[in-house]
């Protein structure tokens, strides 16, 4: 984020709002600094964007600046290719709240829990949507759709609503016209997000192309989530969550990783964040725990995880980034920049072009060049997205300031730009209306070279649950072999036609990723039919491609024991699953889910002996299975233990659950174990 010079601070909000001692004595401390801001004054937009250096294949246009834009936070666009902007200049506190605490990494407590809007205090956060007129490509008309919002972060649009991120609540403002004004007032569907560290709240609101809506929170907040299905789902700090609209179920993706203050998606429907380090981020695996600071972001919600999966490793500057990052999958930048990522720097003022390269399941990160340079250091580049024209669309919070260490409400609440990446060639679009397509025009952007009206038309087909296309998209799943049959089994699944002869197909299919997103199409239910499972269970031991056995994993996890533990198996036997990156703990973690209801079934596993000499049983499983054994207590858990001894072919087998025993035994009282 953002700060202001001293003559354009506004009253400091914290101590107007201070209720105790302890806010006062934390605020006295920081009297006379003033380190996070300066005396310096912004620049003219369009002086600001002279001053931007940039390389010879590429322009920048500023679309949009203060007074039409303050403080923009989030951009995004909707199916009528409207740019909708979040303008978060509430931040950092929301109105009609005292401040009662805040503690040493400035998480802040609250007198009370603020009602869901239009209820409450009303905030001065707002979301509008802008519009260029004349096709000049200049943003000129803006409405503003919703204000008086509380610490807003998020828009979407579908499923006849405006879907609107203001924690601690996710709100559906009704739209039927589908013309971006709400008809009535919303519907609270989760409630319960953290509202401690307001530059860690939930954001990044996406749709899935699996028909889920995506979303994250940073680190210092705790979250504990109900719907009108799922029931107080507590949770520390960072991670992607996700919910389903239509079955109302919550669920937290994957946990961990940075302040994860962004959600990315690619043309294979893999999940990503930044990250508030020096790495670029993470690649999100589902059930998977991810890298915490955890004296200040809490526990993973599992106690018996050992482990956690790195951010992708980076070859590259290894200075301070946050967050936000696109995998360039548009038709409109020069070659060179496609398949590429672009990240944001709004600490050091600068976007950088970085190569992901396969790693396995997983990818590794090499940095190439910096594409937008200034020494204007109020340029503060806070979200970035692909737009329908295929260039790139840069938020920029716009201020001195950035950190938010100072508690004081210093922001410069006024200013904020938006520019656009592109070609020097680049030429404007026509307008459209893809609320107004046929099925066969959206079956058509399937095959568009812009990721974004793929998963635009994906949205229709998601609003729509059209069965009657099924057949035209099931052909499509048989007789392509690339994207395209990934984009058809994405369509197939939205249109209400996924089952059982769709999952054979897919199961069978040439492409790894129309393979792997079946499997996790499948884990959504959670159980599977015989059929199917047995299909499951032999891919489980001939499938070759990382990413498949990644999600495999994924999803046994999410099944029954019964049909879960010969997928295991299956994974176990592949030759090189230990030296995957991610994939051996993966495999761990669905095995330990198992545990407490099937663990017989797991110790009949290891009456194989042949299973023992596995890489990722000898150096992952067996100490791992030891340990959260003994941890776990109970007659029934220690025999199981003393079952694996008995059972290990050689001493050299037994070492490791020795091992695990030893750590499953700290801090236990030695008395109660049996005999």
């Amino acid at each position: 984020m953002a700060a202001c010079s001293s003559n354009e601070s506004k009253p400091n909000e914290i101590q107007n709002l201070a209720g105790n001692q302890e806010v006062a004595n934390y605020m006295k401390s920081f009297e006379g600094r003033g380190a996070l801001t300066d005396n310096s004054t912004p620049t003219l937009p369009e002086a600001a964007l002279e001053g931007f250096r940039l390389p010879e294949d590429l322009a920048m246009d500023l679309v949009l600046a203060e007074p039409m834009v303050h403080q923009p936070l989030e951009i995004t666009f909707d199916h009528r290719g409207r740019m909708w902007v979040v303008q978060y200049t509430q931040y950092p506190y929301p109105e009609g709240l005292k401040v009662t605490g805040i503690d040493n990494h400035l998480r802040v407590q609250f007198d009370q829990v603020p009602d869901p809007p239009p209820g409450g205090t009303p905030g001065a956060d707002k979301i509008t949507f802008f519009e260029d007129t004349n096709g000049d490509g200049i943003y000129d008309q803006s409405i503003d759709a919703i204000t008086g919002l509380n610490i807003a972060t998020s828009v979407a649009f579908g499923r006849g609503a405006i879907w609107v991120l203001n924690p601690p609540y996710l709100l559906g403002y009704p739209d039927i016209k589908g013309d971006g004004l709400p008809d009535g007032k919303p519907t609270v569907h989760l409630e319960g997000f953290g509202l401690e560290d307001t530059h860690a709240v939930a954001n990044s609101l996406r749709w899935g192309p699996d028909g889920w809506l995506y979303g994250a929170t940073g680190s210092t907040v705790t979250s504990n989530i109900s719907s009108a299905v799922t029931k107080n789902l507590q949770f520390e700090g960072q991670g992607i969550w996700r919910y389903h609209p239509e079955t109302k179920i919550f669920e937290l993706f994957a946990e961990g990783g940075g302040n994860t203050f962004h959600v990315e998606i690619d043309a294979k429907g893999r999940i990503y964040s930044g990250d508030n380090g020096v790495s670029r981020g993470q690649y999100y695996k589902q059930g998977a725990y991810y890298t915490k600071n955890w004296g200040k972001h809490g526990a993973l919600t599992n106690p018996y995880a050992f482990g956690y999966l790195k951010n992708m490793a980076l070859q590259g500057d290894e200075l301070r980034f946050t967050h936000a990052w696109v995998k360039y999958e548009g038709d409109a930048l020069p070659a060179y920049y496609r398949g590429k990522m672009i990240s944001i720097n709004p600490l050091l003022n600068y976007l950088q072009l970085t190569e992901l390269v396969s790693n396995g399941s997983t990818f590794s990160n090499v940095d190439l060049k910096r594409i937008v340079e200034t020494d204007d250091h109020w340029f503060r580049p806070v979200d970035i997205k692909t737009g329908p024209d295929g260039t790139i669309y840069i938020a920029d919070w716009y201020d001195s300031r950035l950190s938010h260490v100072d508690p004081r409400d210093t922001w410069h609440k006024t200013s904020g730009r938006v520019y656009r990446l592109r070609s020097k060639n680049h030429s404007s679009m026509a307008s459209f209306d893809l609320s107004t397509y046929s099925n066969e025009q959206l079956i058509e952007l399937l095959s568009h070279p812009n990721k974004w009206f793929r998963q635009q038309a994906l949205r229709q087909f998601g609003d729509r649950k059209d069965k009657s296309v099924v057949p035209q998209l099931q052909e499509i799943l048989l007789q392509e072999t690339g994207q395209l049959a990934l984009e058809s089994l994405w369509a197939i699944n939205l249109s209400s036609g996924f089952n059982d002869a769709i999952a054979k197909i897919g199961l069978a299919h040439e492409d790894p990723f129309v393979r792997m997103w079946t499997i996790r199409l499948l884990g959504d239910f959670k159980d599977v039919s015989s059929g199917v499972i047995n299909d499951l269970i032999k891919l489980s031991h001939k499938e070759t491609h990382p990413e498949v056995h990644s999600q495999l994993a994924g999803t046994a996890k999410r099944l029954s024991g019964v049909q879960a533990i010969p997928i295991i198996y299956g994974l176990l036997y592949q030759a090189d699953i230990h030296e995957d990156p991610d994939n051996s703990l993966l495999v761990w973690w669905a095995l330990e889910s198992k545990i407490s209801d099937d663990s017989e079934l797991i110790i009949k596993l290891f009456e194989d002996p042949k299973l023992w000499v596995l890489p990722i049983v000898s150096q992952t499983i067996l100490e791992r299975l030891a340990q959260r054994l003994i941890m776990a207590g109970s007659n029934d858990n220690y025999s199981n233990c003393s079952q694996l001894i008995k059972l290990a072919p050689d001493d050299e087998s037994i070492k490791p659950l020795l091992d695990g025993i030893q750590e499953g035994l700290r801090g236990k009282d030695m008395s109660t174990l049996p005999q």
